[in-house]
Formats: C-alpha cells, structure tokens, sequence
C-alpha cells in the first residue's frame, strides 16, 4: 500500500471509541502517541497544549469520577431520580474502568485570535494522536462533555486557570468484540465551493 493510501485508509477508519480491552497502554507507547500530536500545525509555534495523564485506579481518577457523578446529578434534566443514578453510574464506571484517560488543555493566546489559533492547534494535536493511535489497534473517545465541565478539574489536572480544557481522551486497545460501526460523510463537494 503506498503512503497516501495508507493514510486514507486511517482517516476514514478511525473511530471515537469508547470500548476496550483491558491491555494495559504502556507510558512509552502513550508517550510517543502524545509526541505525535505535538507535530501539529502551530502558527506562531506558541505550542499551546498540555496533556495531563490521568492513571487507572490512581487518586485523581477517583476524585473526577466522583465528580462527574456528581455533575449528572446536579445538571440532569430528567426528573427520575433512578434513571439519573443508572446515567451517572454508568458515566463513572466508564470513567473509571478505561485503561487511560489524558486531558488536552489549551493556553489562551495574547488576543482573541490568538487563543483561537492556539485552540485550533491542540485541536489538531487531538486528531493527530487518534490517527497515529488508532495505526497500533488504540482507540481514543475524545469528549468535551461531562468529564471537561466538572468543577475545579483544572485545579486537579493542574491545568492554567486561564486555559481552555479541549477535550478528555479515554483511550485503550481497541475490544475486538466491539463492533466498530461505518459510517458516511456527506460527498465533500456538497460542502465545497469553487470560484
């Protein structure tokens, strides 16, 4: 397969996952898929990211676990008091049972365009660790819901009250049992216009 097609074959495969084995991610693995996000595109290479990696069964996972229990609980629109106990359990065993989870935080620029380019970066980052991840059987299930919007995660990811939290990524091997769903894209040239 040449480079192009390879790279292709990735992009249209890869998958926000949230199924996993329990393989365990080795650090040097995880770091060289953190090495890979850092290569992307950065004007004015400010380098915004910081990656906080969160160890299963460590005290900080815990802490967050509880309080994304805690933050359904609290934000929950549905009056049964057992159905927001079934979605805030099964929140935090999802939470707590995934073999790594890494906060991607994002440093505010000097001015509002900045800091939009600085999040565009680490956004990008993002996509690059889920490719380069995804090419050794690694999922990542990248979020910006409930996990980002617990109260004082910054403070515990040790994360710049100034910045801005871009996503929390569970990530583990791929379960081979889990059926990874294909999926479509609106033709490209819908979305394109030529001038």
């Amino acid at each position: 397969m040449k480079n192009n097609e390879i790279i292709e074959k990735i992009i249209k495969e890869r998958r926000n996952v949230r199924a996993f084995s329990n393989k365990k991610v080795s650090k040097k693995v995880t770091s060289k898929i953190i090495e890979m996000g850092i290569w992307a595109p950065n004007h004015r290479m400010t380098e915004p990211w910081k990656f906080t990696v969160i160890q299963k069964n460590s005290e900080k996972r815990l802490l967050i676990s509880k309080k994304i229990e805690n933050y359904i609980k609290e934000n929950s629109n549905n009056n049964n008091p057992e159905t927001v106990q079934k979605i805030a359990d099964k929140a935090k065993t999802e939470f707590e049972s995934c073999p790594l989870i890494i906060y991607v935080s994002s440093s505010p620029g000097k001015n509002e365009e900045e800091t939009l380019e600085n999040y565009s970066s680490t956004s990008i980052a993002i996509q690059n660790m889920s490719l380069y991840a995804w090419s050794l059987g690694i999922g990542i299930g990248w979020s910006t819901g409930k996990p980002i919007k617990v109260n004082g995660l910054k403070k515990i990811i040790e994360a710049p009250n100034s910045s801005i939290i871009a996503g929390c990524l569970y990530m583990g091997y791929i379960e081979k049992k889990s059926v990874i769903i294909k999926k479509s894209r609106t033709n490209h040239l819908k979305k394109t216009i030529w001038k």
